[in-house]
């Protein structure tokens, strides 16, 4: 009977530990709001097609946040918010006619904003400097909100801020927008677009200390 309360007393302190110790955090989670500066954001560079050559408008005016989350060996583990606006007339093609054609194109006047929301996100696992970031949201032109999917390198830089890096391919059909023609309609834009980012966040404050 003793050796019976003896294994049952051993095994209940057994269960116990083995309790306590899945019910430990897995690793304290950083998560801290990064942001682009006004002054020195990072590009963004739209390029198409036409009857005659290609073309392309950049802006380096974009504003954009989010949260980034680390663990404590300092690895990015998540991106869990992330917002991007780009005013539609601080993209420039260096030709002012040009420029005009495609305001009008985006009805910048009515809609002066391009918007991108966040939905969901994942940092690819085993995946290190620099990370994979595959990301999915709302993509918002002409006043038109599309679902848009997207690789992303998320670079983590040796000052702590964080640059991302990534392409997609869209076209002007996706949201309804009118194929720009320039020089009296001599040179008429392709459908297909790309559109290029190079932005650089820096760490504004740390929001949370969380589990994992």
């Amino acid at each position: 009977m003793e050796a019976n309360r003896l294994f049952s007393r051993s095994t209940a302190l057994f269960l116990c530990s083995l309790l306590a110790v899945l019910a430990l955090p897995q690793g304290l989670v950083a998560q801290s709001l990064y942001s682009t500066s006004p002054t020195d954001a990072g590009t963004v560079k739209v390029t198409g097609t036409s009857d005659l050559q290609e073309w392309s408008m950049t802006s380096t005016a974009a504003e954009s946040q989010g949260l980034f989350a680390f663990d404590d060996m300092n690895q990015l583990r998540s991106v869990s918010s992330l917002k991007f606006t780009l005013g539609a007339e601080t993209l420039k093609s260096g030709l002012r006619a040009m420029d005009r054609k495609a305001y009008k194109a985006l009805k910048s006047g009515k809609f002066p904003d391009i918007r991108f929301t966040l939905d969901s996100a994942v940092v690819k696992p085993g995946q290190t400097n620099p990370y994979l970031v595959r990301a999915t949201g709302g993509l918002t032109i002409k006043g038109v909100t599309q679902p848009v999917s997207l690789d992303l390198a998320a670079r983590v830089n040796a000052d702590g801020s964080i640059t991302l890096k990534g392409t997609k391919a869209l076209s002007f059909s996706d949201f309804y927008i009118k194929k720009p023609s320039f020089m009296g309609g001599v040179m008429q834009a392709g459908n297909d677009i790309e559109v290029a980012i190079a932005l650089t966040y820096s760490p504004k404050a740390q929001i949370t200390l969380e589990a994992r």
